[in-house]
């Protein structure tokens, strides 16, 4: 796919839109901070939760001034599915007197504002955009593992562990009387997702070392084996061994990819070696295997808390689809929101789990329509994915490879694992548009000499 040459006028136009998706990046990863150790109070931080709302909107209003924003066919079925919400939504309210219409317009915002922007993102982006956002993603890690290193080991009650509520919210617990430390997001599920990039970037940097400095790569390096044990989170050592996964399989068609990963996998182990030498290391490994421990002592077993869980998700939606009404029970219901202004209290009033929730909320017969068109765009990305990876492309399999199965039935009723589900997805289809793109440095394409036949004439004269 060659590279679209516009107008100064509208290159003008797009680089803006370019430079609020940059914002919604970067909000994306300081949000967290504004709503922990900005805000005055409850009503503050709550406000706070919806700050890349109003960017996500300026974007497409920017976007649709250069004529730029997506008219794809899945961006048609985007709309059909936002119509079928909202009448769905209309239905909800007026059939049950007790839910609130801010539960169903958040529940909406949660399903279906964020996802043009994921169809936009290939639209604006070029490999320079890819490289910059590595880039910053790599600058970033050092300070963000030196962030966290510092709120393991401080006390629980400590400012620097708030919570997004106000005076007294602490974040969750790992084990000894530690927390799990959240960087700068709200709390480690966003921590979990940012350092899942900073591994894609790490191991694509390897294999392209032209738009990082070794100096980079070697701090973002440090700072990613440093928060494997004070992480305090099995689920993100899970994903990170999925991720190592992905890159074996790609290197099975990518060579360099192969040895690069068993390259840095040795080095690791070095920076792991050395590391162990200092205490904050130390502790944070004790703390991870007592928790470890403890989950299997309380019958958390591998098979029942990675296997079961898993699977039992699915399972759990499935039983939930011949109880739950035909119009569910709210769009936006399941999530801390709904809760919070339904009951007043944070918590889980419908399932804890993705596809559980989103049958609850919607009825069976919307979820079934919802989940088969995630699942189907899914299957799609890992398709498009994969045939990048046999051309000798593999950041496009790695970043698919940071988000493993989270396209199917990752959480979208947090604002950041939507966000980063939502941009980690797009850099994907950029990577993608990239991928099919002649390199820049590269030679055209010889012709074909054309040989002339030497005519005979009729007749065999």
């Amino acid at each position: 796919m060659p590279r679209i040459r516009h107008s100064p006028a509208k290159t003008q136009k797009i680089d803006r839109v370019r430079r609020w998706i940059y914002a919604y990046f970067l909000l994306l990863i300081f949000e967290g901070m504004l709503r922990k150790w900005g805000s005055l109070n409850f009503l503050v931080s709550s406000a706070l939760l919806i700050v890349r709302d109003p960017v996500v909107l300026m974007i497409y209003f920017l976007a649709w001034k250069a004529g730029v924003f997506p008219k794809s066919k899945y961006m048609k079925v985007w709309a059909a599915l936002t119509v079928i919400f909202c009448f769905l939504g209309v239905l909800q309210v007026f059939f049950n007197s007790w839910l609130r219409l801010v539960v169903v317009l958040y529940g909406i915002r949660t399903y279906c504002l964020h996802v043009p922007l994921i169809f936009l993102m290939p639209r604006v982006f070029q490999r320079e955009d890819l490289h910059r956002i590595g880039r910053w993603t790599l600058l970033i890690a050092g300070p963000m593992a030196f962030l966290m290193a510092a709120q393991f080991l401080l006390p629980p009650d400590s400012f620097i562990n708030r919570g997004t509520f106000g005076e007294g919210s602490e974040q969750i617990g790992a084990a000894l009387g530690r927390i799990r430390p959240a960087g700068t997001f709200s709390y480690g599920t966003g921590a979990t997702s940012f350092n899942l990039l900073v591994a894609a970037f790490l191991l694509y940097s390897c294999v392209d070392r032209t738009w990082v400095s070794g100096r980079i790569r070697l701090v973002a390096a440090v700072a990613f084996v440093l928060i494997l044990p004070i992480s305090g989170s099995r689920g993100f050592v899970l994903s990170c061994g999925i991720l190592l996964l992905f890159a074996m399989i790609g290197g099975t068609f990518k060579p360099r990819l192969l040895w690069v990963t068993l390259q840095g996998a040795a080095f690791g182990v070095a920076i792991f070696a050395l590391l162990s030498l200092t205490s904050v290391f130390r502790e944070g490994l004790l703390t991870f295997s007592t928790r470890w421990v403890e989950a299997i002592g309380t019958g958390g077993s591998f098979n029942e808390s990675i296997v079961q869980r898993f699977f039992g998700e699915f399972i759990g939606a499935f039983n939930e689809l011949g109880t739950t009404p035909v119009l569910g029970y709210g769009l936006g219901l399941g999530s801390n929101v709904g809760s919070a202004l339904t009951s007043w209290s944070i918590g889980f009033l419908l399932g804890e789990s993705e596809w559980e929730r989103t049958v609850m909320e919607m009825g069976p017969v919307v979820a079934v329509l919802w989940l088969g068109a995630r699942c189907g765009f899914g299957l799609l990305l890992y398709r498009r994915a994969w045939a990048c990876l046999r051309r000798g492309q593999a950041l496009p399999w790695l970043l698919l490879g940071t988000l493993g199965t989270a396209f199917f039935n990752g959480i979208t009723q947090q604002p950041t694992a939507l966000g980063f589900l939502v941009f980690t997805t797009g850099l994907c289809l950029t990577a993608i548009k990239v991928a099919r793109s002649p390199q820049p440095n590269a030679a055209p394409p010889r012709k074909k000499s054309i040989r002339l036949r030497r005519l005979r004439p009729a007749g065999g004269i």
